[in-house]
């Protein structure tokens, strides 16, 4: 299990100096909006190997794995598999993304189509790096996420073995839902944050609404990773927090 942060690429020189001056975080998510943006990460490569620092990477918000439209859908395939070609010279350990958004009233009549599309986008996309799907939440409106229950996942998975879960503890306090009793097979990755369970602010752990034995039945998970998605003030607070059930 690795401790990381997460971190846009205009971050990176920060996040790096975080990892160097503290010997349980040894692990970069970093944010990806454009392809561009590859060249950015590429030139710290040498101090990723120099500080033994593994990557992974967060895909685009707008990313929609469910989209209607297959031309659409198919160059958000596309978007990813440019992307995991030109970071070949990095070790990157995986590729996280939410599920993605629809008009609300089309996935209360017919949910099961728009999670076809989900599974007919993994099982159809061509990446060399394992893939996770991350829980989100909605708060209402026209346009809503996909992914803010346990079953949604549960459908996913029963359908596909080609990814992983994601848990976001944020996420969660604003969508509740029993994701860990439900999906703690599938769990690789946990997004470690707190908030108010109404807006995702990212605080510190602690600071909000996560109860403390959520913590240690987190780190009885053993996941791959366990990402500080927190404001980097927080990070010091967050990892004695952690350290007390390590």
């Amino acid at each position: 299990m690795k401790i990381g942060i997460s971190a846009l690429t205009h971050e990176l020189e920060e996040a790096i100096l975080i990892c160097k001056n503290n010997d349980l975080i040894k692990h970069i998510e970093i944010g990806i909006d454009n392809l561009y943006e590859c060249n950015k990460i590429m030139k710290f490569s040498n101090e990723f190997l120099k500080y033994d620092i593994s990557i992974g990477i967060h895909l685009p918000m707008e990313l929609n794995t469910c989209e209607n439209i297959e031309y659409i859908r198919k160059s958000w395939a596309s978007f990813i598999e440019n992307m995991d070609q030109s970071l070949t010279c990095i070790d990157i350990k995986y590729f996280n993304m939410h599920v993605g958004y629809v008009m609300k009233n089309r996935f209360e009549n017919n949910k099961k189509k728009y999670l076809d599309n989900t599974i007919n986008f993994i099982q159809t996309l061509e990446c060399s790096k394992a893939i996770f799907i991350e829980n989100t939440y909605t708060k209402g409106g026209d346009l809503c996420n996909i992914g803010t229950m346990p079953d949604e996942f549960e459908y996913i998975f029963s359908n596909t073995n080609k990814v992983k879960f994601c848990y976001d503890t944020g996420h969660e306090l604003i969508s509740k839902g029993d994701f860990v009793s439900k999906l703690r097979n599938n769990i690789g990755i946990v997004h470690l944050s707190d908030n108010d369970g109404k807006e995702d602010s990212h605080i510190g752990i602690g600071n909000g609404k996560i109860e403390l034995n959520k913590i240690e039945e987190i780190l009885n998970l053993n996941p791959n990773f366990i990402i500080l998605e927190v404001g980097y003030k927080y990070i010091n607070e967050s990892i004695e927090i952690l350290e007390r059930f390590m």
